[in-house]
This record gives structure tokens, sequence and C-alpha cells, in this order.
């Protein structure tokens, strides 16, 4: 009986740092096969570079449109993420994460914890207006959006959003749920 405790031991320090649940995600419309597994496989890098915020990353959908006035959109009430097809696979991964991004900043109530840090780290005013801008590239939303997509996927998709280092080293930290991030 004395092994038992020692066993238990040995499981628990054997386990993965992280036994938290990957979030549910689905694919809906008629989305192509090689979609859905350039989604699946997204989804699953996205949720990795956010290990400390999968407990709070609700429920997705996903589908591929034909037409679509952007390269992606996000609709909070359904939780559901749309990425314009044909596109290239790096075209449409970029675009995936910039849309989980959105998605957890409707669904993870601890974005909002960042999001001031987060705009000190681009330079802006801590009181900025988040989903306002003079354009589409200095909405503090999007640029958050673009910052995740550094930090999951790396160099920028799009250069005319400028992302500062430390925004990104900032998003890292958070995402191991660490805000100590230096300078």
């Amino acid at each position: 009986m004395r092994r038992l405790p020692a066993l238990l031991l040995l499981f628990a320090l054997a386990m993965p740092p992280s036994t938290a649940r990957v979030p549910d995600m689905t694919i809906g419309g008629a989305s192509p096969d090689d979609l859905r597994a350039l989604i699946v496989a997204t989804w699953g890098r996205f949720v990795e570079a956010f290990p400390a915020r999968r407990s709070c990353l609700a429920p997705v959908s996903v589908q591929g449109a034909w037409e679509l006035d952007d390269r992606g959109s996000y609709d909070p009430v359904r939780r559901l993420v749309t990425v314009r097809i044909p596109g290239t696979a790096p075209n449409l991964r970029d675009s995936l994460v910039h849309e989980f991004a959105h998605h957890m900043e409707f669904t993870c109530a601890e974005q909002h914890d960042v999001r001031v840090p987060f705009l000190v780290a681009q330079a802006l005013s801590p009181s900025a207006p988040w989903f306002e801008g003079r354009s589409w590239e200095t909405t503090p939303s999007e640029q958050f959006a673009e910052a995740v997509v550094q930090v999951v996927l790396g160099p920028p998709a799009h250069p005319t959003v400028l992302i500062l280092p430390r925004s990104v080293a900032l998003l890292r930290a958070w995402a191991r749920r660490d805000l100590r991030h230096g300078p």
C-alpha cells in the first residue's frame, strides 16, 4: 500500500502543466476539406499559444464564405468566425487567428484586464476607446488582434498595422498569465 502514494505523486508529476480542456470549435457551412484541416490546425495553435486563457474561451463556430467583403469577420452574438475563400493557406491562417483574437475579446472576461497595459505598450492613451480609431489600422481592438497574430504565427500579416515588440511581449506574458514581461 505504500506504493500507491508514490505512484500517485509520480503520475501527478508526469501530467502536463495544463490539463484545461481545449475549447470547443465547430466547422459549419460548405467548408472544403482543406479549409477544415487548416481551421482545426490553426485553432489548435491559437489555443496552445494562450494556455492560461483556455478556461475562459467559449465554444466558437467557423465557416468559409465564397463571398465576403473582408478577409474575415467575427459575429460575437453567434460566436461565429467567417473567412473568405478561396485564399492562400498563410492568408487564411492569419485571418483565422485575427478573428479568434476577436472571439477572445468577446468571450474571455480576462481580456479586459490586459486592455490598458496593451494600450500603454502600443504608446496609445490608456483611455483610448477600444473599438474606435481613425482607421482600421489605428483601432486598438484591431491592433490587439494583429498582435495576437504575431504571438501565434510570427511576423505581421498586415505590415501597415504598427505593432510594437513590447505589445507582443506583453501578450505572450499574458498568455501564460505572467504579466511581468520586462521593458
